[in-house]
């Protein structure tokens, strides 16, 4: 086949054959006829000089030339006489009226005649309107005969051998048009052969003697490309299979794309990150098709028409997704990079509402302790209140320690600063240690505490445990109702130590049980504040078993009761170490 601007050569060299032969057959046609005319000029004039000379010879012999001349006019043919006096006087004419003939004297081949007795001429005839070759010979009494023949032009001859000369042409052509074929695959079939082996893989199918020895340069470059080709292409697939081995295991998103916003390249943490359908292929397709979000394609937009990077963060279901477009270098184009930035916005967003949430938690007391000392102070404050006053001090100073307490011991699980001593700790035991210490908070509250399970140890830190169970079943009492109930049991779950702490009391709406576990949150902050609550005591809870490689649970229905279910490894005495 043939591409636009391109030729096939093996027809090119059929036309140029077949073209050649065809030219060469006009060009021997003209340069024939030029030949063939100047034989044939010589012949007409030789023959007409001597019909001259034979007619002449007759005259001497008759009594009366003009009739002899009148009576061979018709055995003349095409040969015109024409009898001339001493005078220039035309006598007799075989092809025009003689009378009305001009005098002839003055023609060039009747003066070479009386001068030589023979004369020549050729000239346009003005009574035939050709060219004519004239002939004359002087007779015996003076007068010349002369004789006259139209000589055909050659482009004449030309043409009167033009249907024999086309009829040759055509004959060549189309006996030229196999041979030219034949020709043609002859010797374009070594170059087909090394082509077809250099179409193979390996160079050692090129031919190292190719059938011309003009091909050699050609094919020792072709050698030279090919070999660099295998060795870039080699290369080359290295680097890919590196590169797609990278993307391929990166747990970021990464996105190429070309000038027109179609996917180049995406690996499967995009997919992942920006939830698409994984089963869609999206290479080839608009950009839109992984993520609609108006924020993304503005930053695409960005890269893509003004060449200017920029980031952005999208939320796509629950995750918060860092996405950074730069433009492409040298090509139209761009970089996008998905980073799921969820763990560091959220605690970003902990940070600073851990900042406030002391801020005002240590602010509450101090107020109350400030108000009052001044009440004192300024003494606004009757004698028989001060005592009462400086109760309401000490019971918010004491909260204030408890919060500042609460706030180092989260702190310090946090961080692992203060890990203490891991051991096998018995959890029944410190369930058991858990319910006594409680016990009077319990009966004042109303509420009836017990435990129960197995036998069941783990490697742990023994503070942490206690710390762990004491915060859980507190709130169990605290946030239960008189007359409830709350209870710890221990018991064995595979590899794991659960333990379960329940209640019948109030309960938890469920918009609040997803966040019940963060710092200071609290259902009902009027209840906190009067049971003295820190709201840490369940994050404490949390990241007391998150620090065990643990996981906490929660169930709860309102009016019902709260479950909370603590998931610890029974083994993992690596953890100290890590």
């Amino acid at each position: 086949m043939t591409g636009p601007g391109r030729g096939n050569m093996k027809k090119n060299i059929v036309q140029c054959l077949i073209l050649i032969s065809a030219v060469a057959v006009l060009l021997t046609a003209v340069l024939s006829a030029v030949g063939f005319y100047n034989v044939y000029e010589e012949q007409v004039q030789k023959q007409l000089r001597t019909q001259a000379q034979v007619v002449r010879d007759s005259l001497e012999f008759t009594d009366d030339p003009l009739g002899y001349l009148e009576a061979t006019k018709k055995a003349a043919g095409d040969t015109r006489f024409t009898l001339i006096d001493q005078n220039g006087k035309v006598l007799f004419d075989s092809s025009a009226d003689a009378a009305g003939m001009e005098n002839h004297e003055g023609r060039a081949e009747v003066i070479k005649a009386r001068e030589s007795g023979f004369g020549e001429a050729t000239r346009q005839s003005e009574t035939l309107g050709q060219k004519t070759y004239y002939a004359a010979v002087r007779c015996e009494d003076g007068s010349v005969l002369r004789a006259a023949v139209a000589l055909q032009s050659v482009s004449a001859v030309f043409v009167n051998n033009l249907p024999m000369t086309l009829g040759i042409v055509l004959l060549m052509v189309l006996v030229s048009i196999p041979l030219s074929r034949l020709i043609t695959r002859r010797l374009l079939a070594p170059i087909m052969d090394a082509a077809q082996q250099i179409s193979l893989e390996g160079e050692e199918n090129i031919p190292t003697r190719p059938i011309y020895e003009e091909m050699e340069p050609f094919l020792n470059k072709i050698r030279a490309q090919k070999a660099q080709i295998a060795a870039d292409f080699h290369r080359i697939q290295q680097e890919q299979g590196t590169v797609a081995m990278i993307i391929s295991g990166m747990r970021e998103g990464l996105i190429l794309i070309d000038g027109d916003k179609n996917v180049l390249s995406c690996n499967e943490g995009a997919i992942h990150l920006l939830q698409a359908h994984i089963t869609t292929n999206y290479i080839g397709h608009s950009v839109m098709g992984l993520c609609r979000d108006p924020e993304f394609m503005g930053a695409v937009n960005r890269a893509v028409h003004d060449q200017k990077a920029s980031e952005t963060v999208l939320e796509v279901g629950g995750l918060y997704l860092r996405v950074y477009v730069s433009p492409a270098e040298g090509v139209p184009g761009a970089m996008i990079l998905i980073v799921d930035a969820s763990a560091h916005i959220r605690a970003e967003q902990q940070r600073k509402d851990f900042s406030a949430n002391v801020s005002h938690e240590l602010k509450t007391p101090l107020t109350s302790i400030s108000g009052f000392a001044e009440m004192i102070e300024s003494g606004m404050a009757q004698q028989q209140d001060v005592a009462g006053f400086a109760g309401r001090i000490r019971l918010e100073a004491s909260r204030l320690q408890y919060l500042i307490d609460d706030i180092m011991r989260l702190s310090e699980i946090e961080d692992g600063s203060n890990p203490g001593e891991w051991e096998n700790v018995p959890l029944m035991d410190v369930a058991k240690e858990t319910v006594e210490t409680l016990s009077i908070e319990a009966q004042e509250n109303g509420v009836a505490i017990s435990c129960g399970g197995e036998p069941l140890t783990v490697d742990a830190n023994r503070h942490m445990m206690e710390e762990l169970m004491t915060n859980l079943l507190s709130n169990a009492v605290k946030y239960n109702r008189p007359g409830g109930t709350a209870h710890i049991n221990v018991e064995k779950r595979g590899e794991m130590a659960a333990i379960m702490v329940s209640d019948t009391g109030i309960g938890i709406p469920p918009e609040h049980q997803s966040r019940v576990f963060e710092r200071f949150y609290r259902v009902d902050k009027s209840r906190s504040k009067q049971t003295g609550g820190t709201g840490l005591g369940l994050s404490i809870v949390r990241h007391i078993a998150e620090y065990h490689k643990g996981s906490v649970s929660l169930q709860s229905q309102e009016d019902v009761g709260t479950e909370i279910t603590v998931l610890l490894p029974i083994h993992q005495k690596t953890v100290q170490d890590q």
